[in-house]
């Protein structure tokens, strides 16, 4: 019976022990995750003036130093309080686990789907984790709560490595089984586009009134809805706003 005790004790002593080394590592990837970003955010962005020498909260990428830290950078995010540089990968595996230095991270980065072509496909796709501590794509879930349209924007923007600037609008947003239908990125035919337009559109938690036609292009956000491992993802879509 002691050998029994003792026996159980040594498990439960290295779960405990293999617990508090998973949870150390994740803060560690937290804390050495913050000091890349904020580092590189220092170094290629600036807050512009306007004409009355009051400084706006309008940020400036300086692609030509953040192409010399990393060639796979394809642009930068900006939602709400999102903001990091979207990656592209040759595969929707490596960004996952790799900073945008490229070292490893379990926080890994945002990045685009690797079968975008550039930001002109009619379904341009990005991931990110969705972190406990709200990096990344983080603050997702809060979507969900019922008054987040009230206190947040539904406008996503992004600017490419030629400063191009895109703003879409969201008009879906849902949680689903993992599947790939919502990260087609190309189409056969309008009319297949059609159909998953009205699709996606159709799984929404909420209804924008918003109208689509084959002409639409859109961005995706794709995220893990709750823990690691989970088979359910949080997904979010929106419209290319068009000039007018």
């Amino acid at each position: 019976m002691k050998k029994v005790k003792i026996i159980i004790f040594i498990i439960l002593l290295l779960i405990f022990g293999y617990s508090l080394y998973k949870i150390s590592s994740f803060y560690l990837d937290v804390y050495k995750n913050n000091k890349t970003m904020n580092k590189i955010i220092e170094e290629v962005t600036k807050v512009e003036v306007n004409e009355d020498n009051e400084k706006e909260e309008i940020l400036t990428i300086d692609f030509s130093s953040l192409l010399k830290i990393n060639e796979d950078v394809k642009g930068w995010l900006f939602f709400n309080n999102i903001s990091y540089p979207i990656l592209q990968g040759k595969d929707n595996s490596y960004y996952l686990t790799h900073s945008i230095d490229k070292t490893k991270n379990s926080l890994g980065s945002i990045f685009m789907d690797y079968r975008n072509k550039d930001y002109e496909d009619r379904n341009i796709v990005i991931f990110g984790h969705n972190t406990v501590d709200g990096s990344m794509f983080g603050s997702l879930k809060e979507i969900f709560k019922d008054n987040y349209f009230d206190n947040n924007s539904r406008i996503i923007e992004i600017i490419d490595i030629n400063n191009n600037k895109y703003r879409y609008e969201i008009f879906s947003y849902y949680a689903i089984l993992k599947e790939e239908y919502y990260i087609t990125t190309s189409f056969k035919s309008d009319e297949e586009y059609l159909k998953f337009l009205n699709t996606i559109k159709e799984r929404s938690e909420k209804d924008f009134n918003v109208s689509l036609n084959a002409d639409d292009k859109v961005l995706t956000f794709s995220t893990c809805n709750g823990s690691s491992g989970t088979s359910k993802r949080t997904v979010i879509h929106a419209r290319l706003i068009k000039d007018e």
